[in-house]
């Protein structure tokens, strides 16, 4: 064989990276955008200001129909956002309680690894784990919902030692989304039914902690430390 000739997985590996590179490139133009409604912003305030200022409008007047527009806009799930996300793990560390996750996988079947939630700056870096290239960047899901390292014959992940920080910090034994009772073993098949179906292209937010905190970031090199 050609020893220039690259090997299926190879071409594979370089598909990976230049969608990965891609998607990068098309972040770093969304930044610039950015930058445009910016001045867009401050144009807008400007005028604000101004009609304040000369008494056309009252400053009580504006703030309560700008809340209104804003409710208004929640409500229809208009808000605007470049849809890139990025955990941030600064803050106080949860308790964690240890899981015996092997006697419980036939009943649990890995289920918190349909879990969702974005990587952190350090993850996206490492290139270790990899990020739904839909969804930047959130972890990558197969088809039936489960994270796209585990291994499905023995439930085991496939990038254990680099297994993102949230993994190794999760712990189901308070988690109420998974079990009913959890002493018992019975799992909260109305929750996990409603938000943990296979995967499609409406996203369906599940993160990994309820009160998990997620950045946007406006470009894919600008973290914050």
């Amino acid at each position: 064989m050609d020893k220039h000739i690259k090997k299926p997985n190879e071409n594979s590996n370089e598909l990976d990276l230049q969608m990965e590179r891609g998607s990068l490139f098309t972040h770093t133009s969304l930044t610039r955008l950015s930058a445009r409604i910016n001045e867009s912003d401050s144009f807008l305030y400007a005028m604000v200001d101004l009609m304040v200022k000369k008494g056309l409008l009252t400053t009580e007047e504006i703030t309560e129909f700008v809340q209104e527009v804003r409710n208004e806009s929640i409500e229809k799930m208009e808000t605007a956002h470049p849809g890139l996300a990025l955990r941030d793990d600064r803050g106080g560390e949860a308790e964690y309680t240890p899981v015996n996750c092997e006697e419980r996988w036939s009943v649990c079947k890995a289920i918190c690894c349909k879990l969702d939630f974005a990587l952190n700056a350090e993850e996206v870096e490492n290139g270790h784990v990899k990020w739904d290239m839909g969804r930047p960047y959130f972890i990558r899901h197969n088809k039936q919902g489960f994270c796209t390292h585990l291994n499905q014959e023995n439930k085991c992940c496939g990038v254990y030692e680099d297994r993102p920080k949230v993994c190794k910090k999760y712990s189901c034994a308070k988690d109420e989304r998974i079990w009913k009772d959890f002493e018992k073993m019975e799992l909260n098949h109305e929750w996990i039914n409603t938000h943990l179906k296979e995967s499609k292209l409406k996203f369906v937010e599940s993160p990994m902690f309820t009160d998990q905190k997620i950045i946007y970031k406006k470009t894919d090199r600008d973290y914050d430390e």
